[in-house]
């Protein structure tokens, strides 16, 4: 079983199909967070785990200084803003600097506690932190069994309990420098055609993680038991707090 911080680096294996295929976060969910934060044009703010950038991209739309932190040099590589190499737990920037951290789809492979303190380090007095999550899972029409039995062995192998990772943030703030989150829900929703749903399903971190042959028999299988388009209805969840 691959250790966790093993599937947290996995993303970089499939760094281009990562970028190409993940459901791009809708301008709304920013403005939401801003409005909520009360964050302005002329916030600076840090996007961690920044990844290949997708939501970085439209916090430089939305503010005057974007800088990214990202452990994966692979992803970082695509990445067009300010970037370092830094982790959740220990991000290169100094105390006080930030008006808002954002962080999407990443936050559940933090060591919580460690990341927290590290965050509340580089916000300024009252500054945001902003979670998202984009929940891409259901597929109209749904997949075939056949197609999920091949998704589930790698996912059961990695010792994965979705559920229980993704929403361990709900107990991580207890004690923490931040006021108790609250949480929204936003709407979304692509069209793929299968060949890009089976990409999207190997840029998870149970198949990214797996050896280059390996990631490609199982992509094959996929694509022999996929066919058509698939609407994925998403739900972008947003969690927002500031410091106390």
């Amino acid at each position: 079983m691959p250790a966790s911080s093993d599937l947290a680096r996995s993303f970089g294996g499939a760094a281009a199909e990562y970028e190409r295929v993940r459901p791009d976060w809708p301008p709304a969910a920013i403005d939401r967070a801003a409005a909520l934060l009360g964050l302005g044009l002329d916030a600076e703010v840090v996007d961690l785990a920044a990844g290949t950038g997708k939501l970085t991209r439209l916090l430089s739309e939305r503010f005057r200084r974007v800088v990214a932190v990202e452990p994966d040099d692979r992803m970082r590589a695509l990445l067009d803003v300010e970037a370092h190499a830094g982790t959740a737990e220990r991000m290169p920037l100094p105390d006080k600097g930030a008006d808002a951290v954002f962080v999407g789809d990443a936050f559940h492979w933090f060591d919580a506690p460690a990341a927290l303190a590290e965050i509340a380090r580089v916000l300024r007095p009252r500054g945001g932190l902003v979670l998202l999550w984009n929940n891409w899972w259901e597929t109209e029409p749904p997949i075939s069994e056949e197609a999920a039995a091949i998704l589930r062995e790698p996912y059961e192998r990695s010792g994965r309990a979705f559920r229980d990772d993704v929403y361990a943030w709900r107990g991580a703030f207890d004690g923490s420098p931040f006021e108790p989150p609250r949480e929204e829900t936003l709407a979304n929703e692509v069209v793929l055609p299968a060949e890009d749903l089976a990409a999207l399903y190997c840029s998870t971190s149970s198949i990214a993680s797996l050896d280059e042959a390996e990631r490609a028999t199982l992509r094959r299988r996929l694509l022999g038991v996929l066919a058509g388009d698939y609407r994925l209805p998403i739900e972008i969840e947003l969690v927002w707090t500031r410091l106390r």
